[in-house]
């Protein structure tokens, strides 16, 4: 079978237990034989027995949901639809090349003997969980998986827009950023390289993108109260003042830009930034 090799391995512990194992690495003559999401094994096995291993790409497929067993020697795999945002939305994903397959059968053998395949199974899934708890190898775990999940969901779901002034003069400075996400904004800090003597404040100002390329278009602020970093401090975290944002929603394509209400002197490596929670 074009881009398939067969193997057969033997398990250990003091009994001679066996299963058969067939990867399907998925290539252009593959593809050519139009079999679709249908894979044809090379053996027979049991079916409803739950004997059958499927792996896509590393990822353990479950029968019901990753594919269903069509007959003793077919099984269609299920890879769920392709993303609203991609160009064959809604319609079912199919092989690529370069995807990998691999289907483990159990021998029937091995299931009349001592050998205890769940028991494999939860071995396995658990040095799987123990590994995802981990960032790199070298880390220590997070408490729970779902604890790491958290984190990764946390920072997929945010973004930060980063406004840089080397120099700070008075009035609107220079730059205009685009942020191109909906979302809602959770956070506001400036941080400065070099102190002022007296207060600096700043406004973040918004304007619509259908508005953006009009000839006089309309900025309004975000804040109902602005950002201030005091005299002689380095941070807005410790100011008498503290910011409040009367506008927190974004819409995809807004435009952003800084306005210096007050400047203290001497103030210089201005560094703000917008963080924005998406939805």
């Amino acid at each position: 079978m074009a881009g398939t090799k067969m193997t057969l391995r033997r398990y250990g512990g003091g009994e001679f237990q066996y299963w058969d194992e067939q990867e399907i690495i998925v290539d252009e003559q593959y593809l050519a034989l139009e079999r679709g999401l249908f894979l044809y094994l090379d053996y027979e096995y049991r079916m409803g027995t739950k004997q059958l291993d499927v792996y896509f790409n590393g990822a353990h497929l479950l029968e019901g949901g990753g594919y269903e067993e069509i007959d003793s020697t077919t099984i269609r795999l299920d890879l769920g639809h392709y993303e609203e945002d991609t160009p064959y939305a809604g319609h079912t994903v199919q092989l690529q090349v370069g995807d990998e397959i691999l289907i483990r059968t159990w021998k029937p053998e091995y299931r009349q003997g001592n050998g205890n395949i769940d028991e494999l199974r939860f071995k396995s899934l658990e040095e799987e969980i123990r590994k995802a708890r981990q960032y790199k190898d070298g880390d220590a775990p997070h408490a729970s998986l779902d604890d790491r999940l958290d984190i990764i969901e946390r920072r997929v779901e945010t973004k930060t827009m980063v406004f840089v002034l080397s120099r700070v003069f008075d009035g609107i400075a220079k730059l205009v950023m685009r942020f191109p996400y909906e979302g809602d904004i959770t956070e506001v800090y400036a941080s400065t390289s070099r102190e002022g003597v007296a207060d600096t404040a700043f406004q973040i100002e918004k304007c619509p993108q259908e508005i953006y390329d009009n000839p006089d278009p309309k900025w309004e602020s975000i804040f109902h109260t602005n950002l201030v970093v005091d005299a002689n401090e380095r941070s807005s975290r410790t100011s008498d003042r503290p910011y409040s944002v009367s506008v927190p929603r974004i819409n995809k394509d807004d435009h952003f830009r800084i306005n210096v209400v007050e400047r203290g002197e001497g103030i210089e490596g201005v560094t703000i930034e917008l963080v924005v929670r998406l939805s």
